[in-house]
């Protein structure tokens, strides 16, 4: 286990299993915090104030389709991307951001472009820079379209843990007004199509890959592609909630759509949907290969982790904390594969797949 002080971070350290899902509530009305969170605010990188911004900037993906541009060039250390999509009746909004002023802000970015009501928000996965600030549309009366399995290291410790450290990452004033408001009010654990506002989403369940809980938003009139974190803009997606097996089968299932655009949950939109996908499947299957084979040669996890890049030190999702994270989720799925018959044609398979990444 990581060490409890990059808790705080970012709430996104390895857990060799999930926690079971909790009840919301709403945390108590005056937020403090305790001394490891002062600690992560003191240490937070300058950001920007929501509340001081009028509109963040946005991209017309397709007709009616927009993407919400978060931080570039940060990988995962920067403000998160959302999107939303104006249909006949409604807007339906996808992925909330990180905090109630940030909810705020994408709230009047999408003024910006329509007054219809935010009727649906649909969230790709549970983590708190994707969902704390979905209470924002709850209030403004927006149903809750989510996969029902919460569970992430970052509720191990309950809710009141969780936003305690998470208002120590982004300050009292970001979350000024927060309430949970992630679970849905139409849930969503298999693959679905919804027509809503009169306009076709298909909403893929990829299974555990970048969390137990993910889900894809596929707009095939546009073949827009919404995929959470599973797509980073480096390449580098985490599965340290999810499993990297996993992660390589809904890689699998997005380039089978042939998105002509694709949000990933941070960074830029590529330029080639495809490549962004390609890159991501090869960052995996490289650090499979590596971790399989010092399973294989009987190395030690410490030895193994000893051979990568070192972590950044505060720095929780940085490249180099993600590549060796995920190197510890993988090193004990590889363990696992080395004890099942099941192993020798992952094996097989995964070297085949590697045959079209660069050398």
């Amino acid at each position: 286990m990581l060490p409890r002080s990059t808790l705080p971070c970012l709430l996104l350290a390895l857990a060799t299993a999930a926690a079971p899902a909790v009840a919301q509530r709403v945390p108590p009305a005056t937020l403090t915090l305790d001394s490891t969170s002062a600690a992560a605010l003191r240490r937070r990188q300058p950001r920007e104030r929501p509340d001081t911004i009028r509109a963040f900037p946005t991209r017309k993906l397709g007709e009616g389709v927009y993407a919400v541009l978060g931080d570039t060039g940060r990988g995962s250390e920067g403000r998160s991307n959302a999107g939303f999509v104006v249909t006949k009746t409604g807007v339906v909004v996808i992925d909330a951001l990180a905090s109630p002023a940030q909810g705020q802000t994408l709230l009047r970015t999408i003024r910006t472009i329509t007054p219809l009501p935010v009727r649906w928000l649909i969230l790709t996965h549970h983590h708190p820079d994707h969902t704390f600030g979905a209470i924002v549309f709850k209030r403004a009366g927006a149903k809750v379209i989510a996969h029902p399995d919460r569970r992430t290291l970052a509720s191990e410790d309950g809710d009141d843990a969780m936003v305690s450290a998470w208002t120590g990452v982004l300050g009292l004033r970001e979350m000024q007004g927060f309430a949970f408001a992630d679970t849905p009010d139409i849930p969503v654990a298999h693959d679905t199509t919804l027509t809503l506002g009169g306009r076709e989403f298909v909403i893929d369940v990829p299974g555990t890959a970048h969390t137990a809980g993910d889900l894809v938003i596929w707009l095939p009139d546009a073949r827009v592609l919404f995929a959470g974190d599973l797509l980073i803009e480096d390449g580098v997606a985490m599965v340290v909630d999810g499993s990297s097996g996993g992660l390589l089968a809904a890689l699998d299932r997005v380039a089978a759509l042939e998105p002509l655009q694709v949000m990933p949950g941070h960074g830029r939109i590529p330029a080639n949907p495809m490549q962004l996908i390609q890159l991501t499947r090869c960052e995996t299957l490289a650090l499979r290969t590596k971790m399989r084979n010092d399973v294989q040669q009987g190395v030690s996890m410490s030895r193994a982790l000893a051979s990568l890049p070192p972590a950044d030190r505060d720095r929780a999702v940085s490249r180099n904390s993600r590549v060796r994270r995920n190197a510890v989720r993988i090193f004990a799925e590889m363990e696992q594969e080395l004890m099942h018959s099941s192993g020798e044609l992952s094996a097989k398979k995964d070297s085949v797949a590697m045959l079209s990444c660069p050398r």
